[in-house]
């Protein structure tokens, strides 16, 4: 009977152990992504999306560019859905910008951040976009079970939501850290189904934006 016990105490142990580690492994992998970001003042990327609400699928591809101080955003979408269209953001509630096509681009205008035609079809805003925002998102994820593992040279955190009705359903996200453990993949699940799954490329850093990117 004692060593029942003992084996079930250190089988316990073991568990619990496994568990912090894994934690232990989320929770500095979502501190060293804080660190670079840190150090990021500007940088402009490429972001392929695609995403899915009930039956509607969008897929897009956009050209980013962002700076921290004053903060200023700007989304272009060069394919898919929407194609053409262009939102800058400066930090406020309202966006400016213009919808696609060679006629309508001319017609530019101030919209609530969250309009509907401002937004992916999941509601994401520019303001979302940022490598900031998906920081803040996933620190704000609280009582989630974060857990990290190294594939090769980039780093996978996934975290286990706790209230998927604070997060528009989603029970699992998982982040994907390059080498500078800033973001290279963000996808989203609903139970079985990914409902969004992002890619980051071209990704330029600190760099000089040019003068006139935050006018249209």
């Amino acid at each position: 009977m004692k060593r029942a016990i003992a084996c079930a105490t250190i089988f316990s142990w073991a568990m619990l152990s496994g568990a912090a580690s894994a934690t232990t492994a989320g929770e500095h992998a979502i501190a060293a992504f804080s660190a670079a970001w840190a150090k990021v003042d500007t940088y402009s990327c490429s972001i392929t999306a695609h995403e899915v609400s009930g039956s509607n699928v969008q897929d897009r591809v956009y050209d980013m560019w962002f700076q921290k101080s004053p903060i200023m955003a700007r989304m272009n979408i060069t394919g898919g859905d929407g194609k053409g269209s262009a939102v800058i953001w400066d930090g406020s509630g309202q966006v400016y910008g213009h919808k696609g096509g060679f006629l309508i681009s001319a017609i530019k205008k101030h919209l609530d951040l969250h309009d509907p035609q401002a937004t992916s079809i999941r509601g994401t805003t520019v303001a979302d976009a940022s490598f900031g925002a998906i920081l803040t998102h996933l620190q704000a994820l609280k009582g989630a079970t974060v857990d990290a593992s190294v594939d090769g040279a980039d780093t996978d955190v996934t975290v286990t939501v706790a209230d998927p009705s604070s997060d528009q359903d989603v029970t699992k996200e998982m982040i994907v850290l390059g080498p500078g453990s800033l973001p290279i993949e963000y996808d989203q699940w609903q139970g079985s189904a990914q409902v969004k799954h992002v890619l980051y490329t071209n990704v330029q850093l600190n760099g000089q934006l040019p003068a006139n990117i935050f006018t249209l």
